[in-house]
């Protein structure tokens, strides 16, 4: 079953998940290797004050001393669901068009969200939401 919202993703996440193998340096110290993992969602911007304000300490922190950041919120298209290897408060590359023509880049914060009670009565497993913190480059 495809994703409802198909077609309709602004936004590619790239990930850099650990592959389970290491490489050996020069030195002989161990070090893990990565590889990239690629999230199509379809976000916007926040516009719950209260969802804001939440979270208005760890937007604050990841935005930096001279940064903007958005609290953004959707769901995710290609996968449905969130990969193994992915963990909440990962961070991903991000591009995403929030005015069509002009996409912009930046760093993506994965923030926990809760799955509505509703949906998982139901057993309707192609909705899965997003949340998390974008700051522009």
């Amino acid at each position: 079953m495809s994703s409802p919202f198909s077609g309709f993703e602004n936004t590619i996440l790239t990930f850099q998940v650990a592959d389970r193998t290491y490489t050996i340096n020069a030195v002989g110290n161990r070090s893990l290797n990565y590889q990239p993992l690629i999230i199509k969602a379809v976000l916007k911007p926040t516009t719950d004050t209260s969802t804001v304000n939440r979270y208005a300490n760890e937007i604050q922190q990841f935005a930096g001393a001279d940064g903007h950041a958005t609290l953004l919120e959707g769901y995710l298209v290609e996968p449905q669901a969130y990969p193994q290897g992915i963990e909440f408060l990962a961070e991903a590359d991000i591009e995403i068009v929030v005015v069509i023509g002009k996409p912009e880049t930046g760093r993506f914060k994965l923030l926990p969200v809760v799955q509505s009670p509703y949906v998982v009565a139901m057993g309707i497993d192609a909705i899965t939401p997003i949340r998390g913190i974008f700051r522009r480059n």
